[in-house]
């Protein structure tokens, strides 16, 4: 395969993560507030792991919020596999380092509660 080809593969894999993940978790989150809505809840100020064991509207409102911190994570999945496929192993390597940065600070951001 050509160095083309395989940029143009890079591009539109990345492409397709940041547009579809976007569009669902948008999604999610505009019909969560639609059914919180309906049915009276208050989604406010409750941490995300409890929205998400709430069900409902509560439920989708946090599952799409999580879904749009986890879009650049699948972003930096994508580009290392691309990379990959290239054989540019240096910049495999700082990919693999970004997204496992992200990773850490999700699970950290999961793990510690807010002050106050």
């Amino acid at each position: 395969m050509s160095a083309g080809r395989d940029r143009d593969l890079l591009g539109s894999g990345i492409a397709a993560v940041l547009r579809l993940g976007t569009l669902g978790t948008l999604g999610a989150v505009g019909i969560g507030y639609v059914v919180a809505l309906v049915s009276g809840d208050d989604p406010g100020g409750r941490p995300l792991m409890e929205l998400l064991g709430d069900g409902g509207g509560a439920a989708l409102i946090g599952g799409g919020l999580l879904g749009l911190t986890l879009i650049p994570a699948g972003v930096m999945a994508v580009a290392a596999a691309g990379f990959r496929r290239r054989g540019e192993g240096r910049l495999v390597a700082a990919t693999l380092l970004v997204f496992a940065l992200l990773l850490a600070s999700l699970a950290i951001a999961l793990v510690v509660s807010p002050l106050g």
